[in-house]
């Protein structure tokens, strides 16, 4: 869920890596560091892959101001690009408007067109955004999720504000059909929004979800249990689940005739009461053996997918943002905020956290029962395993704080290293990679001295967490070394950690990177492990990122 975010364009570097190791100088410690913490770096243990596109972002062209978001994930080696939101609810790809429900005066407009500053002749392009969009994300080598739209209607002009007579069904809106198998050569019916021939459309210019231009996925809509909340002009009363099953596994069939390769995602769930009763949904009482709307979602989708003779729906969509009660934490950059956003990211994976906010009310902390539980994403994969194994995980909408803030980049940072952990398949950040949040993502993503990036496999650590330190570890899948350590230092004081390898193997430090307040740019570092019994002792500086090569 987006909060106070209009749509309207006026809302919402590199240096080169220095030589290795050997090469830098030794930096004397600002402060003496408390006693050092453990860890040791399972080596002796086989690696679980970690998914490449869990460094994604949002497509929100200049919403943020500043450069246009494109250009700032280019920047931050983002491997994955989602184009939706609420915009993408409403949007209507043959002439490019939307409309912006409660995020912008009920207005229809064309908001995304202006996001990514598509001129004139652009702008008037069937599904213009939806191409802009692509060709941005494969210039950069990365892959597309494209949202389409489920609601009902979309916008039939870009006139402005809708007042409330005029609210769909109205000539100020376009019923949506998924229905016929309109060929992509066709005339565009002006009266509707043909979701086949967009896709269609799509297929005939990129090629498939298989091909080397291809889109790879498709999102069913965005957050469809608020949808009478953000949309009232299109939706008038809270959704069914059976309603939302009915469209979302008939969207799902088109998806799949037309571009077989094609990745289905849903529901885009806004978050913790939504994965719970769908926003205590009229229908809810139906589906309440399921343990969560969640669990009912999966399970209609594999009773549907057995009867297609086709899996019809690859990956569960769920989205995530932080809370506390002590203030926004939406894109904050308030001090006073920060060790609740370091915190934060503890909720994904911690066992027996409890954050401080309202959301332990919606989802209680343990893993009893068969509904949602913190942490999420632990939880997330029970259900999947309980009700329709082998689909995977995705948190297609995250933010962590403003990206003027360094405890925003080492939240993030932390969020990243958790996704890649715990098996998500696919994450996408929401908000522009500016400042510090651009950082975290090249913590990950940058080459180092040693020639290359955070591995491709998750190794083990034993020792690492609790709420000062968070630790990851990772290897390339075919190559023994080098390993790579990412550690963050969440607390204001220096923190010494002593390294280890199960393995016993003798590894020498290779590479150091990092960022924090004093290094804004993620680049190499002076600081020196030191060895200690058989391993190496390393020294963060207070709240700051760091990621080690060892070889």
């Amino acid at each position: 869920m987006k909060r106070g975010r209009p749509p309207a364009a006026s809302v919402s570097r590199r240096t080169a890596l220095a030589g290795g190791l050997a090469a830098l100088a030794a930096r004397p410690a600002a402060a003496k560091a408390a006693s050092p913490q453990t860890i040791t770096i399972r080596d002796d243990r086989p690696g679980r892959p970690i998914s490449p596109l869990i460094y994604g972002s949002n497509e929100i062209g200049a919403m943020d101001g500043g450069p246009l978001s494109a250009d700032l994930d280019r920047a931050a080696g983002v491997t994955a690009r989602r184009l939706g939101g609420n915009l993408m609810t409403t949007y209507d790809w043959a002439t490019n408007a939307s409309n912006a429900g409660k995020d912008w005066e009920q207005a229809n407009g064309f908001f995304l067109p202006d996001a990514l500053k598509l001129d004139a002749a652009a702008r008037r392009e069937p599904f213009a955004v939806v191409d802009a969009m692509h060709r941005a994300t494969l210039a950069m080598g990365a892959r597309s999720l494209v949202a389409v739209p489920l609601a009902g209607f979309v916008a039939a002009d870009a006139d402005g504000e809708v007042a409330s007579r005029d609210a769909a069904p109205s000539a100020r809106f376009k019923p949506v059909r998924w229905t016929g198998a309109t060929p992509a050569a066709a005339p565009i019916d002006p009266t509707v929004c043909d979701a086949p021939q967009l896709l269609a459309r799509l297929v005939e210019r990129y090629g498939g979800a298989g091909s080397a231009e291809g889109i790879y996925a498709y999102s069913l809509d965005n957050e469809p249990g608020l949808w009478a909340e953000t949309h009232p002009r299109i939706v008038r009363a809270k959704p069914t689940i059976a309603a939302l099953m009915e469209r979302s596994v008939a969207a799902a069939r088109v998806v799949k005739a037309i571009d077989p390769q094609a990745q289905v995602f849903g529901p885009a769930s806004w978050g913790p009461t939504e994965f719970a009763t769908f926003q205590d949904a009229p229908d809810w009482p139906a589906h309440q053996r399921f343990g969560s709307f969640l669990g009912a979602y999966l399970d209609g989708f594999r009773r549907a997918s057995e009867q297609a003779g086709v899996r019809l729906l690859d990956v569960l969509d769920v989205h995530w943002y932080p809370y506390s009660r002590r203030g926004d934490l939406f894109r904050t950059e308030d001090p006073s905020l920060a060790s609740a956003l370091l915190d934060a990211p503890r909720s994904l994976s911690e066992p027996g956290f409890s954050e401080d906010s309202w959301v332990p009310r919606a989802l209680p902390v343990g893993s009893g029962g068969e509904g949602v539980t913190l942490p999420l994403l632990p939880s997330l994969q029970r259900l999947v395993d309980r009700w329709f194994p082998g689909t995977k995980i995705a948190v297609t909408e995250f933010n962590y704080g403003g990206a003027g803030a360094v405890a925003s980049g080492l939240a993030l940072a932390d969020a990243l290293g958790r996704f890649g952990v715990e098996g998500v398949h696919f994450a996408s950040h929401w908000g522009s990679l500016a400042g510090f949040l651009g950082e975290a993502y090249r913590l990950y993503r940058a080459p180092d001295a040693a020639g290359g990036r955070f591995g491709d496999h998750s190794i083990g650590l034993k020792g690492a967490g609790g709420p000062g330190l968070a630790a990851y570890a990772a290897g390339a899948a075919a190559e023994e070394v080098p390993l790579r350590l990412v550690v963050v230092n969440k607390t204001e004081a220096p923190l010494a950690v002593d390294l280890g390898f199960a393995s016993g193997r003798t590894l020498s430090p290779l590479a150091v990177t990092g960022f924090d307040a004093s290094q804004p740019m993620e680049s190499a570092v002076d600081e020196r492990p030191e060895p200690v019994d058989g391993g190496w002792r390393i020294v963060l500086p207070p709240r700051s990122a760091r990621r080690y090569a060892f070889g």
